[in-house]
């Protein structure tokens, strides 16, 4: 393109030249504008706003092929289909129903919170109980069993109490002594004696028992209660204080742990099921069909192309280092169509690449443009001349 712009102007220059050196009374004439020598004028291709080669994801024959060149599609629509994905897509339904079962345990863990706590809370309640009895009826060596003088009279009251019903036990015995021992009321008479005597003395031996010093033993035995029930109402304390903020941190920790894998099983499950068909990336429009129904496909090669032409744009593919500089975003340029030259199209810049490329020895740097109302004759990949304003 540059060649052909500086032969042009030599062109203009030698017509020019021959015409002052004729000697003729013709009228003048306007001559015709050209480029100035210091724009800039690039080779471009038309691209659209988005364009996709799109491609399966999985190996298989074609099922369907929904679509054809030149349809309007949406965000998301099923173009084609890949056969076999039966068993891709009951994996997805186990996966699934795995992660509505954690929801629900998780949902169940945080509903029963506070029935939970509750219940660390009565066995805290409880454990203290228990450990202030252990400690009450602790025994010491060189200390009488009871101490307490309530305790000592209900014992004393209960000998005299005893004493009394075997009194009267004997005393309804003596009235049977003229009668033979067969005699069903006086076995009875004698049953309650001997039950009433058994009570007497047991009571009595309660009461030595409790005036005695506790032996080693009993030390020992009373000493390890009193650290058993100690031990149970840390244990309940801690669960408690697990508790009382809301649900057990560990099973919460677990219940989690298995939403985020069922999460993450249903995400890999439907990615499976998705390699077998091919959805549109965007709304705009098939631009070509590389498929048929029943052929045998790989992800190696590309399926269906798409576009989205809200908006042509043209990239440049030959501007150097040299001419890159005096090129700014926001430029207006001037675009023409090798395929329709009496097409005069108006652009705007709006990216300059960072990174060069290298094409026969030079660096060359690709132009963004925006087409400003594109015609609708343009076609992806038609070939543009991009001229940029003059530097100032």
């Amino acid at each position: 393109m540059k060649k052909r712009l500086v032969l042009l102007i030599s062109l203009v220059l030698i017509a020019s030249l021959l015409i002052g050196c004729q000697a003729t009374t013709a009228a003048p004439t306007t001559a015709t504008p050209v480029t100035s020598p210091d724009a800039v004028v690039s080779e471009a291709h038309f691209v659209p706003e988005q364009n996709l080669y799109l491609s399966f994801l999985a190996q298989g024959r074609v099922a369907e092929v929904l679509v054809k060149k030149g349809d309007t599609i949406t965000n998301g629509q099923v173009l084609a289909k890949l056969s076999d994905s039966e068993p891709a897509v009951a994996n997805l339904t186990a996966a699934k129903l795995e992660l509505a079962s954690a929801e629900q345990a998780l949902n169940i863990l945080k509903r029963t919170a506070d029935l939970a706590t509750a219940q660390a809370q009565l066995n805290l309640a409880n454990a203290q109980d228990a450990y202030n009895k252990a400690l009450w009826n602790q025994k010491e060596l060189n200390t009488p069993q009871v101490t307490d003088q309530n305790k000592i009279d209900a014992i004393n009251a209960a000998i005299i109490i005893a004493q009394d019903k075997v009194d009267k036990a004997q005393k309804e015995y003596d009235k049977y002594s003229e009668t033979a021992d067969s005699d069903p009321l006086k076995a009875a008479a004698l049953n309650n004696l001997a039950q009433a005597k058994m009570n007497l003395h047991n009571a009595q031996n309660n009461r030595i028992y409790n005036y005695l010093d506790p032996s080693n033993q009993d030390v020992l035995i009373s000493a390890g209660k009193v650290e058993v029930a100690k031990a149970q109402l840390a244990d309940a304390q801690k669960e408690y204080d697990r508790l009382k903020d809301g649900p057990d941190p560990e099973k919460l920790a677990i219940a989690q742990a298995r939403l985020d894998n069922a999460n993450a099983q249903v995400a890999a499950a439907q990615y499976a099921v998705d390699n077998y068909v091919i959805k549109a990336p965007f709304s705009g429009v098939v631009a070509d069909v590389n498929i048929a129904a029943g052929q045998q496909v790989s992800p190696a090669s590309w399926a269906i192309a798409v576009i989205n032409p809200s908006n042509w744009y043209v990239d440049t593919s030959d501007l150097t280092e040299y001419d890159i500089v005096n090129v700014a975003v926001d430029d207006t340029v001037a675009v023409t169509v090798d395929a329709l030259p009496e097409l005069e199209l108006v652009g705007t810049v709006k990216e300059i690449s960072s990174a060069p490329k290298t094409s026969a020895g030079d660096i060359l740097y690709t132009v963004h443009i925006l087409i400003k109302d594109p015609d609708p004759r343009i076609k992806w990949g038609m070939t543009a001349e991009v001229t940029f304003p003059a530097a100032q």
